[in-house]
């Protein structure tokens, strides 16, 4: 779920209705019970989402490992294989442990939303704190380490195959397969796209929006 659609969503929930608005308009407002279902069922269904589209693209980066453990018992392709082998493993591990931090909808979001001159400015959600998946037999200092650098090194691996593609002068068909040098870059690739796309709304503040309405 987009931090846009979750803080438009929301900023109808918590605009109460004033007394010069009408019958309906008062019939429509939503009480706090239903404020604080909607706002759980956002959240579950954002957290959802993100859990199950996460583990299908898994199967992006896992897959060609199967394709390319063959070629490691052949001297011409070991060297290929040695290297992409680690990288699509880099990929999945990025994909899974490391999602990146949730984006927070502020209050200042929320209530921009309700000014006219919301759709020029376009105010952007903020970073909550990233919070890395525990990685089973590795100890925290170790993920640690490889939360900071997997990334690099991975597209250092992925740049090493890409040249070395290059510098054999095939067919970019054949360079994309998985005897090829591109295919773990392009695996890469979309895994950081998605792994940005896949990023979880923080409700936090919306939540604590709902407190204030409450108050007020």
């Amino acid at each position: 779920m987009s931090a846009q659609a979750a803080a438009t969503r929301l900023r109808r929930t918590f605009q109460y209705p004033s007394e010069s608005d009408d019958e309906d308009a008062v019939e429509a407002g939503m009480d706090e019970q239903d404020q604080a279902t909607l706002l759980t069922t956002l959240s579950t269904h954002d957290t959802r989402t993100t859990s199950t589209y996460t583990h299908l693209l898994l199967v992006l980066p896992l897959l060609p490992i199967v394709l390319y453990i063959p070629l490691l018992f052949h001297l011409s392709t070991l060297p290929a294989a040695g290297l992409a082998i680690p990288s699509l493993l880099a990929s999945a591990y990025t994909l899974y442990f490391l999602p990146l931090p949730p984006l927070r909808i502020s209050v200042s979001h929320v209530a921009d939303l309700q000014s006219p001159t919301s759709a020029r400015s376009k105010p952007k959600p903020t970073e909550a704190k990233a919070e890395r998946r525990p990685v089973p037999y590795i100890s925290e200092g170790t993920a640690e380490v490889v939360a900071r650098y997997i990334v690099f090194a991975n597209g250092a691996l992925c740049a090493v195959l890409a040249v070395a593609e290059v510098l054999q002068g095939r067919a970019w068909g054949e360079g994309m397969t998985v005897r090829g040098g591109y295919l773990p870059g392009l695996v890469f690739t979309v895994v950081m796209f998605a792994r940005r796309e896949l990023r979880a709304v923080d409700m936090s503040e919306l939540e604590r929006l709902q407190y204030q309405s409450k108050s007020t």
